[in-house]
């Protein structure tokens, strides 16, 4: 009976550590964080807040930085392990990249959370530019709202005069619907039906064109429809209208580009909007971009199988086509301090005019000024052949006075005493750079060959 007493301890604590272990597996831990949702899906975001700060900024530096923001609207969401990728709402980003688009910017560092709801990226630009640029982005979410957070300073020097401005970017986004999950049933019509939802900011009526004899430049693009639902291997032609400030129609044509993404590889555009789904596209959301002038618009479409249009088609809001009675907008404007410019072609043209009128008016004036050289030299030949040189003054003193033809000799002489002494130190050739792309050229150059930008003079 004495052996069984002495090891009833040594059994007691084999006990509790088993219960110890079965009450650390039943507390909240690390899986938790497995069993969060994805975020993939159909959400809606909120208008772009741009707020610039300028600190110093002379004649020099150009017009001032101003706001410039974005409209909300649906956008489509997709989950790539810690990454999210965003389509819509006017363009394509993700939470791996900076919201800015400065040429030259450049990721730095970048970090992300493994459950993906917190990420933060810094972009800057090369040692070498004389463009200073720090861009920090940063994004936190939760399982149905994410906030987007942007702050950048920019400072450069031009002409002696130093350009520093900050801004700070805000957007929110709302979960709609999550992927996988079950459209709401479609419910009878009620009596009196409610009033329609007014569309979002980037979806608007289509506005009413007019054929005009002189048109501006492009300042607006529309995109229709904003929404469509198709099947594997549909095909549709989408309408695209570009008008300047007054409303006319314009000739211009866009660009059409697939949004990467999952469905990326089963789609493909033409270069008048026509989308093709491959026959094997599976179910998910593809962004259609169109582009002008360096502003592009993506439109929303959401791919289903067959059996599950016509529920899909029920809750969705379009019409019976599956189509949004909506156009996708977006406007036409000068970006941020560095950004991509966006003026159309009549504006690139109206630069290249004024660039050859300048290079034609500077030639003329050259061609005169050689024309005086020309008749001067001649008439002081003709002085010299008339007596020695060593009568000059006696010969300029009977015709009325030395200083009337001893001007041009002193101006020979003049021009060619450096010839004479030979060549002094060359000057420093200070070189030009392009405000928007930072392309250098030499100092003769007057405007920038990429995008007909006036060239600014480098310290």
């Amino acid at each position: 009976m004495g052996r069984p007493l002495l090891a009833s301890p040594a059994l007691l604590l084999a006990s509790f550590a088993s219960l110890a272990s079965l009450a650390s597996l039943a507390l909240p831990g690390t899986g938790a964080a497995q069993g969060q949702p994805k975020l993939s899906g159909a959400w809606t975001a909120s208008a772009l807040s741009e707020q610039w700060s300028v600190d110093a900024w002379g004649e020099a530096c150009g017009p001032r930085p101003r706001p410039q923001g974005a409209p909300g609207g649906a956008v489509q969401i997709q989950q790539h392990g810690s990454e999210l990728s965003i389509s819509g709402a006017g363009r394509s980003w993700s939470t791996a990249e900076c919201w800015e688009q400065m040429p030259g910017l450049a990721r730095s560092k970048h970090s992300a959370s493994g459950n993906a709801r917190s990420w933060q990226t810094r972009c800057t630009t090369p040692p070498n530019d004389p463009r200073r640029a720090v861009v920090t982005t940063t994004t936190q979410a939760t399982d149905t709202s994410l906030h987007m957070v942007e702050t950048g300073q920019y400072e450069f020097i031009i002409q002696d005069t130093t350009c520093s401005a900050s801004v700070t970017r805000t957007r929110s986004y709302t979960l709609v619907r999550r992927e996988g999950e079950a459209p709401p049933a479609a419910s009878a019509p009620p009596i009196a039906s409610a009033p329609p939802a007014a569309p979002a900011a980037s979806e608007k009526k289509p506005a009413a064109t007019r054929t005009c004899d002189a048109p501006g430049d492009p300042a607006r693009l529309e995109v229709t429809p904003s929404r469509k639902l198709m099947r594997p291997g549909e095909r549709f032609q989408f309408r695209a209208l570009v008008m300047d400030a007054a409303g006319c129609a314009l000739p211009t044509r866009p660009a059409w580009s697939i949004a990467s993404g999952p469905l990326a590889s089963a789609a493909t555009v033409d270069a008048t909007g026509a989308l093709s789904l491959g026959a094997d596209a599976g179910e998910g959301a593809l962004g259609l971009v169109a582009t002008v002038a360096g502003k592009g618009v993506t439109v929303a479409i959401e791919v289903t199988s067959p059996d599950r249009y016509d529920a899909l088609l029920a809750t969705s809001g379009l019409n019976e086509a599956g189509e949004s009675d909506q156009a996708a907008v977006v406007v036409i404007a000068a970006g941020t301090i560095g950004g991509r410019t966006t003026s159309g072609e009549d504006l690139g043209r109206q630069r290249k005019n004024l660039f050859v009128a300048i290079v034609g008016g500077v030639a003329a004036c050259l061609g005169f000024a050689g024309l005086i050289l020309l008749r001067r030299g001649r008439r002081r030949a003709g002085g010299e052949l008339e007596g020695p040189a060593s009568t000059g003054g006696a010969l300029g003193g009977e015709r009325g006075g030395a200083g009337a033809e001893d001007a041009p000799a002193s101006t020979g002489a003049a021009l060619a005493a450096p010839a004479a002494g030979g060549a002094g130190p060359a000057p420093r050739v200070r070189g030009k750079i392009c405000p928007t792309c930072g392309e250098r050229y030499p100092g003769e150059a007057m405007f920038c060959g990429k995008d007909g930008t006036q060239l600014l003079l480098l310290n």
